[in-house]
């Protein structure tokens, strides 16, 4: 049994993990877009408004596809899934609320506005390579 100081711990070092992980995701997504795959699992399951992709390879040859984007982030929370996971220590749901640009940052003769949205996303550790990978996720515009 973990002491409080043990879970305090604890909490402070998942808190880091998930705020890390998700900043990385978003800068690879706007940057670095063609090395998205490395953020999910091999059958992970995308909903990206209302159009399934499974599996890794699908997910990211959609998010590929995708004009250039500038994420800005509103607000990230997230809470353990010890409840419908026990075995796994580390599964979290994360939800992600902001804005999105589409288009080149170059681009000045098209009008750019910012589209707001939703992301929510299992995050948890895989047990091949133990780093962290989303298993499932939602992302839906605001409309």
């Amino acid at each position: 049994m973990l002491t409080t100081t043990d879970q305090q711990k604890k909490c402070r070092e998942d808190v880091e993990a998930v705020e890390s992980f998700s900043k990385r995701y978003y800068d690879i997504f706007d940057t670095r877009r063609h090395d998205i795959d490395k953020f999910y699992q091999a059958q992970a399951k995308l909903v990206w408004n209302g159009m399934e992709f499974n599996g890794q390879s699908a997910i990211a040859k959609h998010l590929v596809s995708l004009p250039a984007t500038r994420h800005y982030i509103y607000a990230l929370d997230f809470f353990p899934m010890n409840d419908l996971f026990p075995n796994e220590a580390k599964t979290y749901q994360v939800f992600v609320s902001g804005g999105v640009i589409y288009g080149p940052p170059e681009s000045t003769s098209v009008p750019k506005e910012k589209r707001l949205f939703s992301h929510i996303f299992v995050l948890t550790v895989d047990v091949n390579s133990s780093i962290w990978v989303i298993a499932n996720e939602c992302f839906r515009f605001h409309e």
